[in-house]
């Protein structure tokens, strides 16, 4: 009897114990979380040109109160007490500067909104990773530049996906077609070409979605020539030159068998005009 008691004792004595330890665990994991968060917004700021003081008036990091970063302007919480973003919403505050990297510190994050600002530059290649659970994104009425990064077609849990009226060019990843979370897409009013992505009898994305962008085609537009389908379906041949070393890779979509689509080296590094001739060449073959 008294061995059965001492037992019972014991484990009561380790539950407790493993209650403190998970405790303490998920205490020392909000704190990170916390911290975080705060570091994400300090980013943002440090990152982001604010002429007209919205941002340098209104996050004030003096303040020490719990949940502080709440009461920010255009940042919205999971839980009010909590310093974890849910939303970052600063459209139209007459912002300047890139693509803030640092909202990859806001680990929660669901939504960004950095419409109608004077945002400029190319998105981030990784973009995919920076933003990988965010829910919405809009871009829209800046000056963004460049090509739309393949990358972004990592972002599976993309609803609203608004890159309209910037500056970017190059063809739009097929792959966003793949993602079957998006409700709302458009890229009017950019310089994009090439074949747009099927997203299916998807009713929230029409022709207005692709307005505006003369040399696109494809569903819901004029159809695209073979050579669109080409240019859109294809890797381009990619040279790195370096002293005495060429890698060049290029990938199928020409509808026959490509004899570079491995890499190999040359004592001499070839210009891509005589890489070129040689395709030309084997194709007339």
């Amino acid at each position: 009897m008294d061995f059965l008691i001492r037992d019972i004792l014991l484990s009561k004595q380790h539950l407790g114990n493993i209650f403190i330890c998970c405790v303490l665990l998920l205490s020392c994991s909000f704190s990170s979380a916390v911290e975080s968060d705060i570091n994400c917004l300090k980013s943002i700021k440090a990152s982001l040109q604010d002429p007209l003081g919205y941002l340098n008036s209104s996050w004030d990091f003096n303040n020490k109160t719990e949940g502080f970063i709440c009461n920010f302007l255009g940042i919205e919480c999971w839980h009010l007490h909590e310093s974890k973003v849910l939303n970052i919403k600063l459209s139209d505050l007459g912002l300047k500067g890139p693509f803030p990297h640092g909202v990859a510190n806001c680990t929660s994050l669901t939504g960004l909104d950095l419409s109608s600002n004077k945002l400029s530059g190319p998105l981030p290649e990784d973009i995919g990773i920076i933003i990988s659970f965010i829910a919405t994104l809009d871009l829209s009425s800046n000056s963004f530049s460049g090509q739309i990064p393949t990358n972004i077609t990592n972002c599976s849990y993309l609803n609203v996906l608004k890159l309209d009226s910037n500056q970017f060019t190059g063809n739009i990843p097929l792959g966003l077609g793949q993602l079957n979370r998006i409700k709302t897409f458009s890229v009017a009013n950019n310089q994009l070409s090439g074949q747009v992505p099927d997203f299916g009898t998807n009713p929230g994305i029409t022709a207005e979605s692709y307005a505006n962008n003369a040399k696109l085609c494809g569903k819901l537009l004029k159809p695209c020539s073979r050579s669109s389908q080409v240019k859109s379906t294809s890797t381009l041949v990619k040279v790195l030159k370096s002293n005495s070393v060429v890698i060049a890779a290029a990938a199928a979509g020409f509808g026959f068998a490509f004899p570079f689509s491995f890499c190999f080296f040359l004592p001499r590094a070839p210009s891509v005009r005589r890489l070129w001739v040689f395709y030309r060449g084997y194709k007339l073959r």
